[in-house]
């Protein structure tokens, strides 16, 4: 065997120095082609546009409330109907939450309540919902048309649909802590935007004829826990 037969280490290690460099070449250009492709990709792709948050529709006048109407922080109501009696019942705003109700339970006439403490238990769906009394006082009666068709109290909640009259512990401060007029509108128009906030989409939640919540909203809010949706506006969560 000849010495041009087997190369040398040094020589060997020349032509592999001379691969890499070859290599190098090679890539170098291949290289920069890539990255000006991706960057020109990136430059001509559009720019991806935020999400769009879901804009809570105008609330305002959603849930009414007449002049004669005192309301209480917990959604109830009184309205002096002589001197020596109140009419006490639920806001329209409570109704629209629940929808039609299953069953009421009223106080037996002859019962105390007092102002902020529980007075009467709305049912439907299988929960139970406590309301909190607007004012003291002693149960004169309960109304019978609303313990016997508890699903029509809410197509007027100010009126046909009071639940207890009451005789108020004395004459002066009765209507203390209670908002009427303005106020009590402002109250209501707070309490709608503040529901509003929670609407999950406008289709199926709001009526078409004014753009107001369907009965039974809460359940369309959240189907799972909308008991508790409920009870945070009666306060008693």
């Amino acid at each position: 065997m000849t010495e041009t037969d087997v190369l040398s280490p040094h020589a060997t290690k020349a032509i592999e120095y001379l691969i890499a460099i070859g290599y190098l070449m090679l890539f170098v250009p291949f290289w920069r082609f890539v990255q000006g492709t991706a960057r020109n990709a990136v430059q001509k792709a559009p720019a991806a546009e935020p999400e769009r948050a879901h804009a809570a529709p105008s609330a305002a006048g959603w849930f009414h409330v007449p002049e004669s109407v005192y309301l209480h922080p917990g959604h109830a109501w009184a309205v002096p109907t002589g001197l020596a009696t109140v009419k006490v019942g639920v806001d329209d705003l409570v109704h629209r939450l629940i929808g039609p109700l299953d069953s009421i339970e009223l106080p037996k006439a002859g019962t105390v309540i007092r102002q902020g403490e529980p007075a009467f238990t709305l049912r439907a769906g299988g929960h139970a919902f406590d309301v909190r009394s607007p004012v003291d006082g002693v149960v004169l009666a309960a109304n019978e048309e609303a313990l016997s068709s508890p699903d029509r109290t809410g197509a007027d909640p100010y009126g046909s649909g009071w639940l207890v009259s009451v005789a108020p512990k004395g004459t002066k401060g009765i209507l203390r802590g209670l908002l009427s007029g303005d106020a009590a509108r402002r109250f209501l128009d707070a309490a709608a935007e503040a529901l509003a906030a929670r609407l999950p989409q406008p289709v199926g939640v709001l009526a078409q004829d004014g753009g107001t919540p369907v009965a039974g909203v809460a359940r369309e809010i959240d189907p799972e826990r909308w008991d508790e949706l409920v009870r945070s506006f009666l306060l008693t969560a």
